[in-house]
C-alpha cells in the first residue's frame, strides 16, 4: 500500500500523467487489477470522454472513472446496501418539509421562516454540512447547553436546538431503511475493508482541492486498502510534518489538503512514496500564457514586453459583452478553424447571463452547452402540478388557475394550439372582469357573460353575441375544471401518502402529459434545440421518480391534503436538470469556481466586474460567520466562513485565467440591464500590468457608434447583421455618414432570393414615419356608419388626440375590464344614488332643505342596499375589503345629500330633472348636425341635474354636475373642444325648455357639486355648528354662472355682499357682481353655445373625412397621453421629428372668452358671404 502526492502549478500535465499512466498500464495489462479514476461529480463524464480517446486505448473494462459517490455505489453493490431505497435530495427535501410540518409548534426560531420558499432548501443545506463534516444530533445538543448561557449565543442556541431536533428526526427516518446521498460516503468508509474489488486497485484522485471530513474517511480507507492511491493537486510545493501555508499563500487550500493528507497517511503507516513535483508546463502553446500563469501571484509583477495572446473586451452592458463574444467565436470557427468545442466561456455569476446567453446564442447559431444545475420550477409541467395542486388547496385563485392554463398542458391532444388559446384568453378576460374565484368554477349554476355598461344600462337585454360567447366560456370553463374536479375528489378519498401520489399520477396520465412532453421534445430536436429536448425527458422522469420516492418514504402516513402538498412542492422546488452535453461540437459555459474543464484552447472569462471576482460574500444560509466562529470555537467546525471564502478569490481567479492553451479573452460590462455603473475587478488592473501591450476593445450596443473599420466585426450572421445593417440605413437617412462595406451587406440580402422578402420588409420600416394617413372615404363610412350617435366625452376624445378617438371608437379597442372597483364605477354609484335618492324624496314627498344628517345617512344606505348588487358584479359585497369601501362610500353619499339640503336652504333654485337622458328616443332630443358628407350625428348623454328658479325677470334654468374629484370650468379648454360636457347640458335644457318645463328660460349657469366627505383641520377646538360651517366651505360649487346680480341672490339667497359660500360669485355693496366671479353675460352664453356647436359639427366633419392624426394636446404640462390606454398602439415618441405634441396656449378668461366670440362671429358672417 502506498500513496503519492503529484503537484504542479496549473498547465503541469498532472491529468495527462495520470491518463497516460492509465493508458500505459491498459496496453500492459489490459485485465490486470481495477484502476480507478476518481474525479468530482461535475467532472465525469469529460474525463470519461478524455479516458476513451487517450492514443492507443479503443476499449476499458479495468479502467473505470468515479465520483466518489458513484464509487460508494459500485462498492455496496458488492458488499451489500444498495438494496435500500436511494433518496435524492428532492426527496430529502420532501422528507425535511414532513419533519418540519410534524413538529412545528417545537421550533424555537424557525416557526414563522418555515414556510418561506427556500427554507426547506436552506435546511437540507445546512444537514448535508453537518453530515459531512461529521457532526452528530448528539454533538449539536451538547453545544447548544453551553450556548445558552450566553447573551451573545443565545439565538445560535435555539437555531441548534431546532437543527438538532430536525436532524434527529431526520436520521431516526432514514435509518434502516433508506439511503441519503449524503449517506453513501459513510457506508463506503465502512465497506472499502470488505470490497475485493478495491482489493489491489490502483487509484487515482484528479480535480479536487479540498475534502470534507466525510471524504478524508473514504481515502484513509482506500489507503489503507488500495495498492496504491496518487492525488494531483494544484500547488508548487509540499507541506509536511506539520507545516500549514500561510493564508495569503495562493494554493492555500490545496497546500492544507496536502497538509492533513500527509499526516494521515503516516499516522496509519502507509508508504508515502516520493512527490512528483511538474515543474514545466505543458499546456500553453502562446509563451504569455505561461507568463501569466507564473507571474500571477509574484510582486512585483513583470511585465509582459511583446503583444499577449490575452485581449481584453470592455462592453457597455451585459448583453453587448455577450454579443461581443459571440460574434468573436464565430471569426475564431470561422478564420482560425477552431472547433466550438475548444472554446470555453467562463462566468462567477451565471444567473446574470443565462437568458442573455440563450438569446443571443440562438441568434448567433453557436451551439452551446451550460454547465450548470438549472431549477426545473419554470418547466411546464412542474409548473402545472405546482398551479393544479395550488388550485384544488386555495379555493381556485385566479393566478394558479391561469398559470396552470398557460402551461397548454391542460388541452386535449390533436386540438388546434392556437384556437384553444384564444378561447382560454376569452375565458381569462371573463374571469378578470368578474372576479372569479373559489364556487364560481365549481358549482353548477352557469356564467352569464354580458358586458358590463353602467348601472343605467344594467337592464338590457343580452345579444345573440354575447350568448354565443357564453356558451364558449362554458365550455371553457369544464375543461379545466372537469380534471381538477376529479384530482380533488380522488385526494379527498385518499388514506395515505401513496394514495395521494397516485391521484396527482392519473391526473398526469389521463391528460395524456407525457405524450404531450414527448411531441414537444421531437419538436425541440427538429428546430436543433436539443437543450430543450432533453429537459423534457428529465422533467418527466425527475417527478415520476419524485412520486416513487414520497411513496418509498411516506406512502403509509396518513397525510391531509395541505400537508401532502407543502411535501411535494418542496421537492418540486428542490428539482433541478442535470444534462449532459447533447452533442460534441459545442462551446462550453461553466462556473469559474465549479468547473473542472481541461483541453480549452480559447476560454472568454466573462463578467469580470468588483464584487463577482473577488466576490463579495454575505450571510446566506442558516449559519453567519459569527455562528461558524462561534461553532469552531466550542469545536464544531463546519465549511469555510466567508473570510476563509475570501481568501480562495485569488485561486479561483487563477484557475479560470490559466485554463486556456492559446487564448484569453477578459472582458465586463460598465452598466448592468438597467443602467446602473459596474466597476471592473481589481485582476484585470493586475492583467493590465502584466501586458501592458494588451489590445483592448469596446463592445457596444449599434457599431454606429464605432469607427468604420471596426464596425466590420459586427457583420457576423445574418440574423444579427440585418437588424445592425437597419440602423446603419436609419441613420443615412438622417445625413450620418455610412461605411461602404454596408451598401454590400445589403447587396447579400436583396440579391439572396431566401432572404429578400425578410429583408425588404425590415427595410421597408426605415421610411417609415410614425404618422398616420387619412382614412378613405368607404373606410370611414364602414367603421363609424351612416349616422353617428355619439357622447359629448366621445368627441373631447376627439380633441384630445384624433388618434386615440380613432382608437377607441373606430378600432373598437379597449383595456381589458378587470374586477376592481375604479373612479367611472365610484361615479356611476353616486349618480345613481343621489338619484335614487332624489326620487325617494320626491315619492315621500320631503324636501332636500328639510332633512337631517341621520335621515341622510339612512337614504344612502338604502340608496346603496339597493344598488350594491348591481355595480359590477357585486363587487362592493365580495371581500371584507370592499365591504369597508362601501361603508366609506355610504357616508360620501349622506354628507353629500346633506350638503345638497343645506344648499337648497339657501337657493331658490328647485330641481326638475335628476339624471335627465338626452338623445334618440330618450326624455330630451339629441342635438343633431347634418355633416358635408350626408352623415347625421346625434349627441347623447345624461344630466346630473337642472334646477329652474324664477323673478319678475323670468325663469332661470341651471345644470349641476356630480363629480367624484373637484373640478371647474375652463374656457380655454372649452375653446380647444377639451370641456364641452357641461355647455352642451346646458344647451339642450335651454332648447329644450318649453318641453321641460313648458316655457322657455333663461341659461343660469352651470356648476359642478364635488361629491366627497371633506376633513376639517383646525388649530383650535371647534363646536357642532362651526365644524358644519368649515364642512360646507369645502362644498363650494365652481362653474360658470349669468352675470346678472338677481340671478345670483336666487341661487343664494343669503348673499348681500362679499362672496358666497356655495358658488363662485359675489355681490359688491352697491349690488353689482364683483369682478373675481365665475360670470358671463347672457350674450357669452349665447356665443359660447354656438361655439360648440359649431365644434362638434366641424370635428363630425373631420371623423368622417377619416382625420386620426397622433396629435395630442398639451397644456401647461398636461397631456392626455398621461391616461391613455392606446400609447402602445400609436408609439407615440416626442424625441421623433415627426412626432410631437400640439401645443395649446395658456389664455386668461377675458382672453379665452374673446378668442370664442371672435370665432363665432367669424363664422356667422362667412355663412352669410
Amino acid at each position: 500500500m502506498s500513496f503519492r502526492f503529484v503537484i504542479g502549478r496549473s498547465g503541469t500535465g498532472k491529468t495527462t500523467m495520470f491518463l497516460n499512466e492509465i493508458k500505459e498500464k491498459l496496453e500492459n495489462e489490459p485485465n490486470g487489477h481495477p484502476i480507478l479514476y476518481i474525479v468530482p461529480e461535475q467532472m465525469t463524464f469529460l474525463s470519461e470522454t478524455q479516458l476513451i480517446h487517450t492514443s492507443g486505448v479503443s476499449g476499458m473494462i479495468r479502467a473505470q472513472v468515479y465520483s466518489l459517490t458513484r464509487l460508494a455505489w459500485r462498492v455496496l453493490q458488492e458488499t451489500g446496501g444498495a438494496g435500500r431505497n436511494r433518496i435524492t435530495s428532492t426527496g430529502i427535501n420532501m422528507f425535511i418539509r414532513k419533519i418540519v410540518e410534524d413538529h412545528k409548534e417545537e421550533l424555537k426560531l424557525f416557526k414563522k421562516a418555515s414556510d418561506k420558499t427556500g427554507f426547506i432548501q436552506q435546511i437540507e443545506t445546512a444537514l448535508t454540512e453537518f453530515q459531512h463534516y461529521c457532526i452528530t444530533p448528539e454533538e449539536l445538543a451538547e453545544k447548544k447547553a453551553d450556548l445558552a448561557f450566553g447573551a451573545a449565543t443565545r439565538v445560535l442556541a435555539d437555531k441548534l436546538h431546532d437543527l438538532e431536533l430536525l436532524y434527529r428526526k431526520f436520521i431516526q427516518g432514514l435509518e434502516g431503511k433508506h439511503i441519503g446521498t449524503n449517506d453513501y460516503l459513510d457506508l463506503l468508509a465502512e465497506s472499502i475493508k470488505d470490497s475485493s474489488y478495491l482489493k489491489n486497485a490502483e487509484i487515482y484522485i484528479d480535480g479536487f482541492h479540498h475534502f470534507t471530513p466525510q471524504e478524508y474517511r473514504v481515502i484513509e480507507e482506500l489507503t489503507k486498502q488500495c495498492k496504491r492511491v496518487s492525488i494531483a493537486l494544484v500547488l508548487d510545493r509540499p507541506f509536511k510534518y506539520g507545516m500549514v501555508p500561510d493564508d495569503l499563500y495562493l494554493f492555500r487550500t490545496a497546500g492544507e489538503t496536502y497538509s492533513r493528507l500527509f499526516e494521515l497517511t503516516r499516522s496509519n503507516q502507509v508508504e508515502l512514496e516520493d512527490d512528483v513535483f511538474l515543474y514545466h508546463t505543458k499546456r500553453f502553446e502562446e509563451a504569455s500564457l505561461q507568463h501569466l500563469q507564473s507571474q500571477f501571484e509574484r510582486r512585483p509583477l513583470q511585465a509582459y514586453s511583446e503583444s499577449p495572446a490575452i485581449e481584453l473586451k470592455i462592453a457597455t452592458n451585459r448583453r453587448s459583452e455577450i454579443e461581443g463574444i459571440a460574434r468573436e467565436i464565430r471569426r475564431l470557427a470561422m478564420e482560425d478553424g477552431f472547433r466550438y468545442k475548444d472554446i470555453a466561456i467562463l462566468l462567477r455569476n451565471g444567473h446574470e447571463y443565462q437568458e442573455i446567453l440563450e438569446s443571443v446564442f440562438y441568434d448567433y447559431d453557436i451551439p452551446f452547452f451550460l454547465d450548470q444545475k438549472r431549477t426545473m420550477l419554470n418547466h411546464p409541467l412542474i409548473e402545472f402540478i405546482r398551479s393544479a395542486l395550488e388550485v384544488i388547496s386555495n379555493r381556485w385563485r385566479y393566478e394558479p388557475v391561469f398559470r396552470m392554463v398557460k402551461t397548454d398542458l391542460l388541452f386535449p391532444l390533436n386540438e388546434n394550439l392556437s384556437r384553444l388559446r384564444e378561447k382560454m384568453d376569452r375565458l381569462e378576460n371573463y374571469c378578470l372582469a368578474n372576479g372569479i374565484k373559489g364556487e364560481q368554477w365549481t358549482n353548477s349554476k352557469k356564467w352569464i357573460y354580458k358586458r358590463y355598461a353602467g348601472l343605467e344600462l344594467e337592464n338590457l337585454p343580452q345579444t345573440e353575441e354575447e350568448r354565443e360567447l357564453e356558451d364558449e366560456i362554458n365550455t371553457s370553463r369544464q375543461l379545466v375544471v372537469a380534471p381538477l374536479q376529479k384530482l380533488a375528489r380522488r385526494m379527498k378519498k385518499a388514506q395515505n401518502g401513496r394514495e395521494l401520489c397516485e391521484a396527482v399520477y392519473l391526473l398526469l396520465e389521463e391528460l395524456e402529459i407525457p405524450r404531450k412532453l414527448e411531441i414537444r421534445s421531437v419538436e425541440a430536436e427538429k428546430l436543433g434545440r436539443l437543450h430543450a429536448a432533453r429537459e423534457h425527458d428529465q422533467a418527466w422522469d425527475t417527478v415520476m421518480g419524485l412520486l416513487d420516492e414520497f411513496v418509498e418514504i411516506l406512502g403509509d402516513e396518513p397525510l391531509s391534503i395541505t400537508k401532502f402538498i407543502a411535501i411535494l412542492d418542496a421537492g418540486l422546488e428542490a428539482a433541478k436538470f442535470s444534462l449532459i452535453p447533447p452533442a460534441i461540437d459545442q462551446v462550453t459555459v461553466a462556473n469559474m469556481e465549479l468547473s473542472r474543464l481541461s483541453y480549452v484552447k480559447v476560454a472568454f472569462i466573462a463578467g469580470l466586474n468588483d464584487g463577482v471576482l473577488p466576490a463579495s460574500f454575505e450571510n446566506e444560509g442558516v449559519f453567519s460567520d459569527e455562528d461558524r466562529t462561534s461553532l469552531e470555537q466550542t469545536g464544531i467546525k463546519l465549511a469555510q466562513n466567508g473570510k476563509d471564502l475570501a481568501l480562495d478569490e485569488d485561486f479561483i481567479a487563477y484557475r479560470a485565467l490559466t485554463i486556456a492553451s492559446q487564448q484569453i479573452y477578459v472582458s465586463y460590462p460598465l452598466a448592468n440591464q438597467e443602467g446602473k455603473a459596474l466597476l471592473p475587478s481589481p485582476y484585470l488592473k493586475r492583467i493590465q500590468t502584466l501586458f501592458p501591450d494588451m489590445k483592448t476593445s469596446y463592445e457596444v450596443n449599434e457599431p454606429i457608434e464605432l469607427e468604420f473599420e471596426e464596425q466590420l466585426s459586427y457583420i457576423s450572421h445574418p440574423t444579427t447583421a440585418i437588424a445592425y445593417l437597419s440602423r446603419q440605413l436609419q441613420m443615412k437617412t438622417r445625413n450620418y455618414p455610412t461605411a461602404d462595406f454596408w451598401w454590400d451587406v445589403y447587396n447579400f440580402f436583396i440579391e439572396n432570393p431566401e432572404r429578400k422578402i425578410k429583408a425588404e420588409r425590415i427595410f421597408s420600416s426605415l421610411f417609415s414615419h410614425n404618422q398616420t394617413r387619412k382614412l378613405s372615404d368607404e373606410t370611414s363610412q364602414a367603421l363609424y356608419g351612416k349616422e353617428i350617435v355619439a357622447s359629448v366625452s366621445r368627441m373631447e376624445l376627439f380633441h384630445a388626440c384624433p388618434f386615440s378617438h380613432f382608437s377607441a371608437h373606430g378600432l373598437r379597442l379597449h383595456e381589458r375590464d378587470i374586477f376592481r372597483l375604479e373612479a367611472p364605477h365610484i361615479g356611476d354609484l353616486f349618480h345613481a344614488a343621489l338619484k335614487w335618492i332624489a326620487n325617494k324624496i320626491r315619492q315621500q314627498d320631503l324636501e332636500w332643505r328639510l332633512l337631517k344628517y341621520s335621515e341622510c345617512v339612512k337614504l344612502a344606505k338604502e340608496a346603496v342596499h339597493e344598488l350594491a348588487p348591481k355595480l359590477l358584479n357585486q363587487i362592493l359585497l365580495s371581500t371584507n375589503r370592499y365591504f369597508y369601501i362601501k361603508r366609506k362610500l355610504e357616508q360620501i353619499i349622506a354628507r353629500a345629500t346633506f350638503t345638497l339640503g343645506q344648499h337648497a336652504k339657501s337657493s331658490e333654485f328647485d330641481p326638475v330633472g335628476v339624471e335627465l337622458a338626452f338623445g334618440p328616443f330618450k326624455d330630451l332630443p339629441p342635438l343633431t348636425f347634418s355633416l358635408k358628407n350626408g352623415t347625421k350625428m346625434q349627441l347623447q348623454g345624461r344630466i346630473d341635474r337642472v334646477d329652474k328658479a324664477e323673478d319678475e325677470n323670468g325663469l332661470y334654468l341651471r345644470v349641476i354636475d356630480y363629480k367624484s374629484s373637484a373640478r371647474a370650468l375652463d374656457l380655454n379648454e372649452v375653446l380647444y373642444g377639451l370641456s364641452l360636457q357641461m355647455l352642451t347640458y346646458l344647451d339642450i335644457v335651454i332648447t329644450h325648455a318649453p318641453r321641460l318645463i313648458g316655457t322657455d328660460a333663461i341659461p343660469a349657469g352651470v356648476l359642478y357639486f364635488h361629491v366627497h366627505n371633506p376633513m376639517v383641520e383646525s388649530e383650535q377646538n371647534l363646536s357642532e355648528d362651526q365644524i358644519e360651517q368649515e364642512i360646507l366651505k369645502h362644498f363650494k360649487m365652481k362653474g360658470l354662472l349669468l352675470g346678472q346680480a338677481d340671478a345670483i341672490q336666487l341661487m343664494d339667497t343669503s348673499l348681500t355682499s362679499g362672496t358666497s359660500n356655495l358658488i363662485p360669485a359675489g355681490l359688491k355693496k352697491d349690488g353689482h357682481i364683483t369682478s373675481k366671479s365665475s360670470a358671463a353675460s347672457r350674450e357669452d352664453f349665447g356665443a359660447l353655445q354656438h361655439y360648440v356647436r359649431q365644434l362638434y359639427k366641424d370635428s363630425g366633419d373631420r371623423i368622417m373625412d377619416g382625420q386620426v392624426d397622433i396629435a395630442p394636446y398639451k397644456l401647461n404640462d398636461r397631456t392626455p397621453c398621461q391616461f391613455c390606454a392606446f400609447k402602445p398602439v400609436c408609439q407615440f415618441d416626442p424625441s421623433q421629428e415627426e412626432n410631437d405634441y400640439r401645443l395649446i396656449p395658456k389664455r386668461t378668461v377675458d382672453n379665452a372668452l374673446a378668442t370664442i366670440k371672435e370665432a363665432v362671429y367669424e363664422n356667422e358672417h362667412s355663412h352669410k358671404a
